[in-house]
């Protein structure tokens, strides 16, 4: 008897220290497991906010790519955040450089229509320009100025085939444009510059008119004025004032 009861006490310690093990290691547990869900509970969190951003990012390329007239990709591998900077600084109000995936580019042009040629420039590590109608000229001379000024950086015998800041493409009229062809609207005249130059057509337009009627030819020219003439009769007929010619 004695015995039986010692082997229950026996057996009810060892459940309890068995069951205080227990709780012990699932204390113990806790805290990592804790870790674990607060950890996924950030990432899902930081999920959330990428994609909110990226979301923001493709809609703020489509703005862009919308009061633009000319996107350029340019390759700034190599160049510091500073240098970055002080281009940006150099550019005119009305054109902006923005740093972003080429993923993100490529789902904004999608979306956006006349900027499909757009793609083959969504390569490699690319800040995009956007350049809005009026400041064409200007926009890209800053970019000439400041490659000129890289590439005065370098050594001599390298600046005549390197290319610190690189056009990966860019894109006018759902033309693309390598990087000569890019270059070439630094000379691009102004929206003012052609409204002028228009203007200067137009008050040349009196004198070649002058000109052009006093070559027509003096049949066609009485023709005119015998239509003109007539055009109280509502009866005459053109063939009246032109008649046809006799048959030979």
């Amino acid at each position: 008897m004695a015995s039986a009861v010692a082997g229950s006490r026996s057996l009810t310690a060892s459940s309890s220290m068995t069951s205080k093990a227990a709780v012990s290691q699932r204390a113990a547990f806790l805290p990592a497991q804790r870790v674990v869900q607060q950890r996924r509970g950030s990432l899902q969190v930081q999920n959330a906010i990428t994609r909110q951003r990226k979301e923001e990012t493709v809609q703020q390329l489509e703005e862009l790519l919308g009061k633009s007239a000319v996107v350029v990709g340019l390759r700034y591998q190599g160049l510091t955040v500073k240098q970055i900077q002080e281009f940006r600084r150099s550019l005119p109000a009305d054109s902006k450089l923005l740093v972003c995936k080429n993923t993100l580019m490529r789902v904004a042009v999608d979306k956006t229509e006349g900027w499909e040629s757009l793609k083959p420039a969504t390569k490699g590590d690319n800040a995009w320009l956007f350049v809005n109608e009026e400041v064409i000229a200007e926009s890209i001379k800053a970019y000439v100025d400041f490659e000129k000024k890289l590439l005065d950086a370098l050594p001599k015998e390298e600046r005549a085939t390197a290319r610190p800041l690189d056009i990966s493409g860019g894109v006018m009229d759902g033309k693309l444009m390598d990087y000569l062809e890019v270059k070439k609207l630094e000379k691009m005249p102004t929206k003012k510059e052609l409204i002028a130059t228009i203007a200067r057509l137009i008050n040349q337009v009196p004198t070649k008119v002058a000109r052009g009627i006093n070559q027509v030819p003096t049949k066609l020219a009485y023709g005119v004025k015998a239509l003109a003439d007539g055009d109280d009769n509502k009866e005459l007929k053109v063939s009246d004032v032109f008649p046809k010619p006799e048959s030979a």
